[in-house]
């Protein structure tokens, strides 16, 4: 299995990160790799992403929303078992208002083991792009 992990810590109680990962129309505000996204973040539903680096809207199902501890979604190309991907966030309760988030995506499927190295660095350099860009905007006003 491939996989990307990153993880930060944000000076922001645990509330205020959840409720950002929770707000879609300002996915683009901190996720460089995401022109859009729509759709109620709720467990067994369907959102829609437009990923610019892939050029193209894709159906991602909730698969779990746990309040305050996970958001982890997946998306396929073409079927679960050519590839799928599963995007998490997790966040954990530090204390003293400071929250450690862990985000990354493990990926499965047939071709899953021939996704390059390469791809997956950039992939986890852009996350650790967008963990920086979403602690700046939670610590605003802490």
């Amino acid at each position: 299995m491939k996989y990307c992990h990153t993880e930060i810590i944000i000076h922001a109680p645990i509330s205020k990160v959840w409720n950002i990962l929770l707000d879609v129309d300002r996915y683009p505000d901190w996720n460089p790799s995401v022109a859009k996204v729509w759709g109620t973040l709720k467990e067994g539903r369907l959102i829609f992403a437009h990923i610019l680096p892939l050029k193209n809207v894709f159906p991602l199902q909730i698969i779990s929303l746990k309040e305050e501890e996970e958001l982890i979604w997946k998306g396929t190309v073409l079927s679960s078992s050519i590839m799928k991907g599963e995007h998490y966030y997790q966040l954990k309760d530090l204390g003293n208002g400071k929250t450690e988030l862990q985000h990354g995506e493990r990926f499965t499927g047939l071709i899953s083991p021939f996704i390059p190295a390469f791809l997956i660095s950039k992939m986890q350099a852009n996350y650790k792009y967008h963990n920086q860009k979403l602690k700046i905007i939670a610590e605003q006003d802490n």
